[in-house]
């Protein structure tokens, strides 16, 4: 039986890079929150568990003739799950995302996960049941052995193969039609004694094989024709997808049906819209205007400027134009390429920074007049990017007369999480200046020193006219936050960072409110 170790080896990747690609197809409909990351853990390892519980039942009361063509089947069984979920999800998902985040994950985990762990978790003991006649442990051991060093394969496989190349729809049908391209080789050699069994399982692979193909090949043809939903009075249109291990971007022309406004192009990352610019490439997002309005506020003569985030380049490209010398950093090639290819960055006078934020800010000292932090990836900024330990380091990176300017959403139903970040920022900086609507987009500002002096009239005079009075009114929302309010709140640290506990139900509500804006099959990745 070792002939069927490989198998084992190949089932056992297959298993991971189910649960990895489970994880980011449910991005866009579910987030990415605590609560969604455990629906998927307990999810994979109940129905693993149930799996390896049925396959030791039916090794045990199978006769041993029927075991291995019950082997050979599971992948069959596996890969036909793998289908029907890729063929169910798209119009599934989107109903869900609006019922219950979290109950709807655990049931969108269960459809793509369920049945294709149980079969695939059952050929373990399976092959332990065809080889119960060796002595000691009927080789069990060596089974499980090569089952979880092919997980291991499969991990790394999804992550520096799949997810850059090709769509997660994508990849789990490949999945799919590798499995039954396996069982079909493996059929095909298999003893004579299978006859009846050996005919039943090529075929079977044939079908479900083609299946998976056609639905590969016509991807965006069936996802046009099964699901509906978002905005009906807009048309959608994907110009470009931009798969990567930090997220799925996405390149969207929105226009009215009924000719109203005009078309705009849409920057969504993970299925949250993070920018929105005119066909022409002006930003026609608030927070745009706002970063450079804040940055000019407190730092008029800015020569410098570190920014945290590419995004579209809408905010480099309006610092760069206004004659600051920009350094940006993101961590995603595929945005810098997608932001060159459309929407009309062109990198001229830039230094470009391919890296992690935390690390690039953890190495610089005193370098700019001002930092402007806009690090949304998924729902919010990530964790790790709003400890006290991150603040201080972006505290060095501006020189002492220098501030940072920071995009974020507030929970307007819990001050808790709120007063926990503007504690944190202040454990840093002295001064944290707030601007903005708890309800909206809210706007931070920090210093050591240095308070904004006046208006930057010149710069909104020459941001567009409907953007200037909207600026205008947000600049005179800002209020300094005074030691006495947060003297009671203690700042997240690196050692016990719950951001991502505190901020869940609000991320929640806005990824519900996202998922019902785009149409179903522009949220499919």
């Amino acid at each position: 039986m070792r002939k069927y170790e490989y198998l084992i080896f190949a089932t056992g990747a297959v298993t991971l890079a189910l649960e990895v690609l489970a994880s980011r197809i449910m991005t866009p409909y579910f987030g990415v929150s605590l609560y969604i990351w455990t629906g998927i853990l307990s999810i994979t390892l109940t129905f693993l568990a149930l799996g390896y519980h049925l396959g030791g039942v039916i090794s045990r009361r199978a006769q041993p003739a029927t075991l291995e063509g019950l082997f050979l089947a599971s992948p069959v069984l596996s890969a036909i799950s793998i289908a029907i979920a890729a063929a169910i999800y798209p119009v599934l998902f989107p109903a869900l995302s609006q019922f219950n985040l979290i109950a709807g994950s655990f049931i969108g985990a269960t459809l793509i996960l369920a049945l294709p762990l149980i079969a695939l978790s059952a050929m373990n003991p399976l092959l332990i049941g065809m080889q119960r006649t060796e002595a000691g442990d009927a080789g069990a051991g060596r089974v499980f052995f090569i089952s979880t060093v092919g997980s291991v394969a499969g991990v790394l496989l999804t992550a520096f193969l799949f997810i850059p190349n090709m769509t997660n729809f994508r990849a789990v049908l490949t999945l799919g039609l590798v499995l039954c391209v396996l069982v079909a080789v493996y059929s095909l050699a298999a003893p004579a004694s299978l006859k009846v069994q050996k005919r039943n399982l090529i075929l079977g692979s044939l079908v479900v094989g083609l299946v998976c193909a056609g639905l590969l090949v016509a991807k965006d043809s069936y996802l046009k024709t099964v699901a509906s939903g978002g905005d009906q009075d807009l048309i959608f249109n994907v110009r470009a997808e931009y798969t990567s291990v930090f997220g799925n971007v996405k390149v969207v022309d929105v226009r009215s049906r009924r000719g109203l406004g005009e078309p705009q192009r849409l920057f969504v990352q993970d299925g949250i819209i993070q920018n929105r610019t005119s066909l022409n490439h002006q930003s026609l997002s608030l927070y745009t205007y706002m970063l450079e309005a804040l940055a000019k506020a407190f730092v008029p003569n800015s020569k410098r400027a570190l920014i945290l985030g590419l995004g579209a380049g809408a905010v480099v490209k309006r610092m760069r134009d206004a004659g600051t010398d920009v350094t940006v950093v993101d961590i995603n090639t595929d945005i810098l390429t997608a932001a060159l290819d459309h929407f009309g960055f062109d990198g001229t006078g830039v230094q470009v920074e391919i890296q992690d934020a935390r690390t690039f800010v953890r190495a610089c000292k005193n370098n700019y007049d001002v930092v402007i932090v806009d690090l949304f990836l998924g729902d919010n900024v990530p964790d790790y990017l709003l400890t006290r330990q991150f603040f201080t380091d972006v505290r060095r990176c501006a020189n002492p007369n220098g501030a940072m300017v920071m995009n974020a959403f507030f929970d307007d139903t819990d001050a808790e999480p709120n007063q926990r970040l503007l504690a944190t920022i202040r454990a840093a900086f002295p001064s944290v200046f707030v601007f903005g609507d708890v309800a909206e987009n809210i706007f931070l500002a920090a210093t050591q020193r240095v308070r904004p002096r006046h208006f930057p009239n010149a710069v909104i005079n020459s941001m567009p006219n409907p953007v200037q009075s909207r600026v205008r009114a947000l600049l005179r929302t800002g209020k300094q936050m005074s030691a006495r309010e947060i003297a009671k709140v203690e700042p997240v640290s690196d050692e016990h960072n719950i951001f991502s506990v505190l901020f869940a139900p609000s991320n929640m509500r806005e990824r519900k409110v996202m998922a019902g804006r785009l149409p179903p099959w522009v949220l499919v990745n």
